[in-house]
């Protein structure tokens, strides 16, 4: 696979992206030594995906998804806190290695904040943008 899409040794890459108040997108790739680790089985066919807040590093949430999936929602920590993603890999004794961290983001507030108006993301809104 990695020749047939002609990848660069290293585009090992994770993005983070607010999808609404309720859900944030993490999508990755991978480069070719870390496909070909995947392919010949040195990591568990699985990838775990945290999402961390960034103010005290509590993790939010935590979810597992087949590592060519490139792509996973998850729902974000409480509203207007900053967080990241990281992507681990499960090595064969057991431990986990992480390949991957995001970008930082603001997760967007479900309703206005007595009297502020800065960062209000409603589903209204959202429609509105599609």
């Amino acid at each position: 696979m990695t020749d047939e899409l002609n990848l660069p040794p290293s585009s090992d890459k994770a993005w983070l992206l607010v999808k609404s108040p309720a859900a944030v997108f993490v999508c990755w790739t991978l480069g070719r030594a870390k496909t070909e680790a995947f392919k010949t089985a040195s990591y568990a066919p699985n990838v775990l995906v945290r999402l961390v807040s960034c103010e005290d590093k509590t993790l939010a949430v935590e979810a597992e998804v087949r590592w060519d999936a490139g792509k996973i929602y998850l729902k974000p920590p409480a509203e207007g806190r900053i967080c990241s993603a990281a992507v681990y890999a499960r090595k064969k004794d057991g431990g986990q290695e992480k390949l991957l961290e995001s970008n930082a983001v603001a997760a967007p507030v479900s309703s206005p904040l007595g009297g502020v108006s800065s960062g209000y993301s409603s589903a209204e809104f959202f429609r509105r943008l599609g």
